[in-house]
């Protein structure tokens, strides 16, 4: 152990003001012992846990363990700019010089420092609960796997199994977002956007720019809701990172989403490309699996009613069903209602199928939850296989189709 000069108290609150200057405010209640980790946990730790270690070392005031766990990490990791700068403030603090954090660095890289840091940290002391299920998710088919979950305010992507209808966290990671920030509007404002969508193709790095590093999954942005609204733009992507740094900054891309390199290749083999959904929200709430099974069971019925009432050749209850806002991709709600009635009044019967069904609220609107199936329809004239979005709001006569439509393949 380092043996402590009449100056080691001083130096001490010094560095503990260096952790005030990287997460804003006291990462744990005062009252309660400082947690760290043991330093005999299992050599497969990744660079964010050894990170993290060190941080929560220097917040107990265990600074030789902080030291060597840095020290360790830097040895293993050299890129991961992050590290190094903590490892310099413990060897400030520990020589009795006044630990700055990035001292000498321009000040935009000590803003993204600080940002990257507090993120890191928050991830670890806000894990979710121990079985927690992501609001957001109502219902998934069978066929889905895996299920990619954006935390954009938290600077945190979750990757959740599901098997058996039941979900648990396999993986997260510290993202990156747009330097804009949240919620995309229109090209080039380089935000990242808020919504569902699914990942639509695979790019290795051999066919990408340094900037994406090991590679990238484009995402199906804008969607149809986005395109309801007005929202321009494209190429919103989850990838790595230039090879010549392990991470960026919390707010350092043009509007996509940004891991590790040493993550995207764990992210890799986990994703299906078209049949992965991609849930980008500002805030991801855990809740218990009970809490989210009476709202999936009231929507799954509606959805079924709907289902029916378009097969039983009663057009009026069938377009009971749409709100008086609604609008497909081509029509507004009156011309919609006419061309229903008329192609409903020539057919003898109508059986539709829906399979795959997911379920979905939808991120950054209010009573708004994403529908989307794949759709078997045959009449007495005519028949089609579609892949179909709709999106129903709660109104006050209950759940409306406000909008839908068909989803083309959008795979690279």
């Amino acid at each position: 152990m380092t043996r402590w000069s009449s100056r080691a108290p001083r130096v001490l609150c010094r560095l503990l003001a260096v952790g005030s200057l990287l997460w804003g405010s006291p990462v744990a209640n005062a009252d309660e012992p400082p947690v760290f980790f043991p330093t005999s946990e299992p050599q497969q730790a990744s660079s964010e846990d050894r990170l993290v270690r060190s941080l929560l070392g220097v917040e107990s005031g265990r600074l030789d363990e902080a030291l060597r766990e840095a020290s360790g990490l830097i040895a293993d990791q050299p890129d991961f700019k992050l590290a190094q700068l903590v490892y310099g403030d413990l060897l400030a603090a520990l020589s009795g010089r006044p630990p700055r954090f990035a001292y000498g660095a321009p000040a935009g890289v000590v803003s993204g420092m600080r940002g990257e840091a507090r993120a890191r940290l928050r991830g670890y002391l806000r894990a979710p609960p121990e079985g927690a299920v992501p609001d957001q998710l109502l219902h998934l088919p069978a066929e889905v796997e895996q299920v990619i979950l954006v935390d954009l305010e938290a600077f945190r992507l979750y990757v959740l199994a599901h098997e058996n209808g039941e979900l648990r966290i396999v993986s997260d990671y510290y993202a990156s977002i747009g330097k804009g920030g949240i919620d995309k509007q229109r090209e080039g404002d380089e935000k990242t956007p808020v919504g569902v969508y699914t990942v639509t193709g695979y790019l290795p790095d051999e066919r990408l720019l340094d900037l994406y590093g090991i590679g990238a999954f484009p995402i199906s942005y804008p969607n149809l809701w986005d395109k309801l609204r007005g929202r321009t733009g494209s190429g919103i992507w989850i990838h790595g990172t230039e090879w010549s740094t392990y991470s960026r900054p919390p707010l350092s891309s043009r509007g996509c989403v940004s891991i590790s390199n040493e993550h995207f290749e764990d992210l890799r083999y986990r994703v299906e490309v078209g049949n992965t959904p991609v849930i980008v929200a500002r805030e991801i709430r855990w809740v218990t699996p009970r809490e989210v099974e009476d709202r999936r069971r009231d929507l799954l019925a509606v959805v079924e009613r709907w289902r029916q009432d378009w097969e039983s050749l009663d057009t009026d209850r069938y377009l009971g069903h749409y709100a008086e806002d609604f609008r497909s991709e081509e029509m507004e709600r009156e011309e919609f209602v006419a061309h229903k009635r008329r192609v409903n009044s020539q057919k003898s019967f109508i059986r539709v199928e829906l399979g795959a069904v997911g379920a979905f609220e939808y991120p950054g609107e209010e009573d708004l939850v994403m529908v989307e199936f794949r759709q078997v329809y045959d009449s007495s004239n005519y028949s089609s296989l579609d892949n179909k979005q709709q999106f129903w709001r709660r109104q006050a006569e209950g759940w409306r189709i406000v909008h839908e439509g068909n989803v083309d393949s959008q795979l690279d």
